[in-house]
């Protein structure tokens, strides 16, 4: 039986910090993400602030959608859920784009 889910995790490093600490910016991240995956959000992105950094997550009907960054250091792990044929890597793509990350 094949797996229900797929899932993508990565770190980007190298990025702003402004963009890392902007809770607006993190929220409309996920939201756009999400939207190119073609899953529905539960409700709206919850971002948080934490002691080094901001924790950024959004619940789908199907996964879910979560960043944990650390603006200082100029990282941000990601951490993509969705159940099968969503297209977890556009989502990726998203998010790298609307955070500045630079093709190699």
């Amino acid at each position: 039986m094949p797996a229900a889910y797929s899932q993508l995790l990565t770190e980007f490093v190298g990025l702003q910090p402004s963009v890392l600490s902007d809770a607006d910016t993190l929220g409309a991240v996920l939201v756009a993400a999400a939207g190119a995956m073609g899953v529905a959000a539960l409700g709206p992105p919850v971002v948080r602030r934490g002691t080094r950094g901001f924790a950024a997550a959004l619940i789908c009907g199907e996964g879910h959608v979560v960043l944990h960054t650390i603006p200082d250091d100029g990282s941000c792990l990601v951490d993509i859920v969705a159940r099968g044929g969503a297209a977890v890597d556009k989502g990726l793509d998203v998010i790298a784009r609307r955070l500045g990350v630079q093709p190699d």
